[in-house]
């Protein structure tokens, strides 16, 4: 048996012993949060508006919603909150979108998104630490793969959905995903860990690897299909105080890497339906069977990625997923130079699915980089990464929305171009200290 053969076989032998009942009501915020809420959203917000800014500005509130991540989960933490705020997650979320159709203006939108970005975010942390706070540390990665997995599939489902009701009923489609958090309440109430089973507050794992001595809090806003590990680690003290000692290092460049990528990118991920529907005369509904297959595909890279990453190191794994997403972002940008009608639509969603694809790749690499590279706290590396992965996406999502206004829909994917390549260049070299030896093993 090959390496390769190896590593699926070890990650998907028993995913019975890493899974709990309750992964059934993440799956269907993945339907929502994932599937429905990003296709749905900007076609409204565009058919509504008549402005192409408008996406930008309410999907940058909806991604403004995960900075507060880092503050639920010490208040969940320290207070003991983990079930009430996990479930006011889905109250929240479910009555915000519900709304959403009712209302036609801008001022109503942005607190809407912001409210669901907000509870979303509420879910995601708490679901980590179910985890991280009653598991032992050495089956978090697991635990959560499987996690990630569960919120791709209910991704994907929710992607078929929107293809069918962007057809149909856009609001109808925000109605029904909205009325799926009843049942995603009733489900997380299965199989979750009772409060008398987590550890003394002293000897909790997150206090034991996370350093909650935090004075800034942000968390990573993760792009559609993201792992959910990255959630619950804060910017703290030990960060702050580093990070300008930090900036000349490898870790430093991969930061400035991480934050060229994120911004880079964000413009795709918000405005995607209606860039390639404008740009290429693709229906909303086959950009979303498009992605729901791409999604669906890359869903083995969110536990497989870190196997890979360990037997043929991180740093290499992390370059090829880079490059895999600048290929997608260049074909989309030669496919918007020169036009070829239904050929150009067929290669533009091959584009983005490779795009799509990619995520899972850099998500866990870059994960493991920030630990491996930073000479201070993993706590405090994962902070930094956070902060910069957030802030980029934050600043990118109405810095993109701003120029479609001014330069049109091919500023996107060009946008896309520079930000993954400048990432590429900055992080070329920037190998860790364990690839070498990575490497090694997997060629004995």
């Amino acid at each position: 048996m090959s390496s390769v053969e190896n590593i699926v076989w070890k990650t998907f032998a028993a995913p019975q012993r890493w899974i709990a009942p309750w992964y059934g009501a993440y799956l269907l915020l993945g339907v929502l949060s994932s599937g429905l809420i990003p296709v749905l959203i900007p076609l409204m917000m565009v058919a509504i508006s008549k402005h192409l800014s408008t996406v930008g500005y309410v999907m940058g509130a909806f991604n403004l919603g995960s900075l507060v991540s880092p503050m639920l989960g010490s208040l969940a933490e320290s207070k003991r909150m983990y079930r009430p705020i996990f479930f006011a997650g889905f109250v929240f979320l479910m009555v915000s979108i519900a709304v959403f159709p009712l209302v036609h203006h801008l001022r109503y939108w942005l607190p809407l998104a912001l409210m669901a970005g907000i509870a979303s975010t509420a879910v995601s942390t708490c679901a980590t630490l179910f985890i991280v706070e009653f598991s032992p540390r050495e089956e978090w990665t697991s635990r959560i793969g499987w996690l990630q997995t569960f919120n791709g599939v209910g991704q994907v489902l929710g992607l078929l959905l929107a293809g069918v009701f962007a057809a149909t009923s856009i609001p109808v489609g925000l109605w029904i995903g909205a009325g799926l958090m009843i049942p995603a309440v009733l489900l997380g109430g299965f199989g979750l860990p009772k409060k008398s089973e987590i550890r003394s507050a002293a000897l909790s794992p997150a206090r034991l690897h996370l350093d909650f001595s935090a004075l800034a809090r942000f968390s990573r806003v993760e792009l559609l299909g993201g792992g959910m590990l990255r959630f619950f680690h804060p910017l703290n003290a030990e960060g702050l105080k580093n990070m300008g000692k930090l900036l000349p290092t490898r870790f430093g460049r991969l930061m400035l890497a991480v934050f060229c990528m994120f911004f880079g990118v964000s413009g795709v991920f918000a405005y995607f339906p209606i860039f390639l529907h404008h740009s290429f005369g693709v229906l909303p509904a086959a950009t979303s069977l498009a992605y729901a297959v791409a999604a669906g595909a890359a869903i083995i890279f969110y536990t497989l990625g870190g196997r890979l990453a360990r037997s043929f190191g991180t740093s290499r794994v992390y370059s090829g997923g880079l490059l895999l997403r600048l290929i997608g972002f260049v074909g989309l940008v030669a496919l918007v130079l020169v036009n070829r009608g239904a050929l150009s639509a067929t290669l533009a969603l091959l584009s983005f699915g490779v795009i799509v694809m990619a995520w899972p790749i850099i998500s866990v690499t870059t994960t493991e980089l920030a630990s491996e590279l930073s000479p201070i706290s993993q706590g405090a590396a994962q902070g930094l990464y956070n902060s910069t992965s957030a802030v980029a996406t934050v600043i990118g999502t109405p810095t993109a929305g701003a120029l479609v206004r001014f330069f049109g829909y091919q500023s996107i994917p060009i946008m896309g171009v520079v930000g993954v390549l400048l990432a590429l260049l900055i992080s070329l070299g920037l190998r860790s200290k364990g690839a070498a030896m990575a490497v090694t093993t997997a060629n004995a």
